[in-house]
């Protein structure tokens, strides 16, 4: 049977609402409307997109679209977004912590090219028009690493054939992952995609040459922490 993740428009605001007693970060994620969208649809999303391009970049919007699935608390966004600030990123996520503590750095540091969203990167394709992804990040996410759970891994071949279409010509996958059963899945099914071509690939990425202009997420600092195991990367570009 094919994964159908929960679409989180079907959930009554209302309700999580009453739920912002048990968790805080609920209520917080209403307090940065220009930053995030905790319950983003496709008009909203547009809308406030298109807006945050003009304000910030002017009506000649010059740079490239960048997105990450699973964003967490937004370190590795804001290092890209400060680094290319001409360029226009968007960070997806599911956990209201992680949400309002990124939009709280993004705002104390006035970032202004950055816009988040609650959502899964299954529905990701549903706010976009084709040819409009430079490039998309998705570091570690979840493996699901028991054979029941194997559908519910975000870089499937349904997900990529799906995705094909958003990128631009010679747009990019960045993929980083310490699970190194699903960084050889992923990489075998990429060869199988006559639309991806693989440039870049390390079972060890802070070992190889590419650690050079690597840029640390949360977990990334966790695990050095804890000894370095190692970290899949690679860059595939899309045709």
């Amino acid at each position: 049977m094919r994964y159908r993740p929960k679409n989180l428009r079907d959930e009554n605001p209302e309700v999580l609402n009453q739920l912002a007693k048990y968790n805080p970060y609920i209520a917080r994620v209403y307090d940065y409307p220009e930053l995030l969208l905790p319950h983003p649809t496709v008009e909203n999303f547009q809308e406030l997109w298109a807006r945050k391009n003009k304000d910030t970049l002017g009506d000649a919007f010059p740079g490239k679209v960048h997105i990450e699935i699973g964003c967490g608390s937004s370190r590795y966004l804001i290092e890209w977004a400060l680094e290319n600030s001409q360029d226009f990123f968007i960070g997806l996520e599911l956990r209201y912590k992680r949400l309002v503590l990124a939009a709280k750095k993004i705002q104390k540091q006035n970032i202004r090219n950055i816009l988040l969203l609650r959502e899964r990167g299954e529905f990701l394709d549903e706010y976009l028009t084709h040819k409009s992804i430079d490039c998309l990040h998705i570091n570690f996410p979840d493996p699901w690493s028991k054979k029941a759970k194997l559908k519910h891994r975000i870089l499937s071949t349904e997900f990529l054939t799906k995705m094909r279409p958003y990128f631009c010509s010679g747009g990019e996958l960045r993929f980083k992952t310490d699970h190194l059963e699903y960084f050889k899945t992923v990489t075998q099914t990429l060869n199988q995609l006559e639309f991806y071509s693989i440039d870049q690939h390390t079972e060890d990425l802070h070992q190889s040459a590419y650690d050079k202009e690597n840029i640390l997420t949360e977990f990334e600092m966790l695990f050095k922490s804890k000894g370095n195991p190692p970290i899949g990367y690679l860059k595939a570009k899309a045709y």
